[in-house]
């Protein structure tokens, strides 16, 4: 569940010292430019797992352009969190690699990223770049106005939800967040941990993104020189969810393992995530086919949801990003793109991607819904993280506010106080 509560520990460190190194991006040619075709070796970092598209997308590029020798390297996504920092300025860096959205302020900020409009044009297979994503995915594949990865894939929550439950409790989906309050406590059995047909309450920064995008929150000021979220809307946003999690909520704490397992098992009715669980869903839950469905997550103000996902990233150290993009490119081509959802369950990150059959389709899994039409609709008023290097000691911050909230441990207000203290010494530190 690679896209669940993931918080990058040691990064900071690690970019630190990258830092003191003094990275910085340097141009390069655009392909073809010379007006020699790119060929050579390309080094391919991927962290998706055993279920990787990848590898048939490699074995179909290399097929199609033998004048490029793709060399494909699976990491855990750990590892590479932990490799890509010390090896993407130097002589090992790889030439492609999948990272985390959730890690480009961290990796933008110390210079490991190269320009991908110098490679690109601006173009993504012929077409305007900007017109090939929503506008959200493209705001956030941006740094300091350079255009420094392609999303390949994309995170953006809804409200999951058993719809054989609500039909038998006569109950409506929840549309507004009073409703959802409503529906969870008429829902639920049981009391605390012991706690059925319940609302699944993981206490994570992505969540509580999400629940500060729905009040028309910022994270941080404009110039992320300081942390906004304790604002009068994030206070707001944090005693939702406790209200949310004491009505008919089942908390899931860091070391409850994967949520799956209370999925099987008949104790989450309803929680909010991204695509990806879908996948997880069929595999993990196979018996509860035909039950689930998919709606816009409930809100007061406005929809809104935290925006991530996997991105192809050029490290500034490539030896050959001139044949990584042509790769890259290929990998993004829509009927690659729609292997990441048949193969791996995943959401393509591009519009022509996104309009693929197999992701048009009615999927019996969801009683016939064409569930991936909801995600698009959250990707579009979706808010990614804030582009600054402080962002893992903001999001360690905000986690351990969100988690002390659900226990009990500190109000609303004084919990994101403490946290805002923090994240501004972070952030001016």
């Amino acid at each position: 569940m690679k896209k669940m509560m993931r918080v990058c520990g040691g990064l900071a460190v690690t970019l630190g010292l990258v830092l003191a190194a003094g990275c910085t991006s340097s141009p390069q040619p655009t392909p073809g430019s010379s007006g020699v075709k790119p060929s050579g070796e390309v080094v391919l970092w991927d962290y998706y797992g055993e279920s990787t598209p990848l590898k048939d997308i490699v074995a179909k590029f290399s097929a199609e352009h033998p004048e490029i020798t793709v060399k494909y390297e699976a990491y855990a996504y750990d590892a590479i969190s932990q490799k890509f920092p010390v090896a993407a300025s130097s002589a090992a860096a790889p030439d492609l690699a999948t990272i985390d959205m959730t890690w480009i302020p961290q990796y933008a900020s110390a210079g490991l990223l190269a320009d991908l409009g110098s490679f690109s044009g601006g173009t993504l297979n012929g077409q305007p770049m900007q017109s090939a994503y929503s506008a959200g995915a493209y705001s956030a594949m941006q740094y300091d106005g350079h255009l420094v990865t392609a999303m390949m894939d994309f995170d953006a929550y809804a409200l999951y939800y058993r719809q054989d439950l609500l039909q038998a409790a006569g109950l409506s989906v929840p549309k507004t967040f009073d409703d959802f309050v409503d529906v969870s406590a008429k829902l639920a059995k049981g009391e605390g941990s012991k706690r059925t047909q319940a609302v699944l309450m993981p206490p994570s920064v992505f969540h509580f993104a999400g629940a500060l995008a729905r009040e028309g929150g910022q994270m941080l000021s404009p110039d992320n020189t300081k942390a906004t979220f304790n604002s009068a809307e994030g206070v707001q946003a944090l005693t939702n969810q406790k209200r949310l999690l004491d009505a008919g909520g089942l908390y899931w704490g860091p070391d409850a393992g994967d949520y799956i397992a209370g999925i099987a098992d008949g104790r989450v009715a309803m929680f909010i995530d991204g695509p990806y669980m879908m996948g997880v869903l069929k595999s993990g839950a196979a018996d509860q086919k035909g039950k689930w469905g998919v709606a816009t997550t409930p809100y007061s103000k406005q929809p809104g949801s935290y925006l991530g996902g996997t991105g192809l990233v050029i490290p500034t150290g490539a030896r050959n990003g001139t044949a990584a993009w042509v790769l890259a490119q290929y990998i993004l081509q829509p009927e690659n793109q729609e292997l990441l959802y048949t193969k791996s369950g995943a959401a393509p990150a591009t519009l022509a991607g996104l309009a693929r059959p197999a992701l048009t389709e009615p999927d019996p899994y969801f009683g016939g819904q064409t569930p991936f039409a909801v995600f698009k609709d959250a990707m579009a008023t979706a808010v990614a993280f804030p582009n600054t290097s402080a962002w893992a000691e903001i999001s360690k911050s905000l986690n351990t506010a969100v988690e002390s909230v659900y226990l009990g441990k500190a109000t609303p207000a004084d919990a994101l106080n403490t946290a805002a203290q923090e994240s501004d010494a972070a952030l001016n530190g």
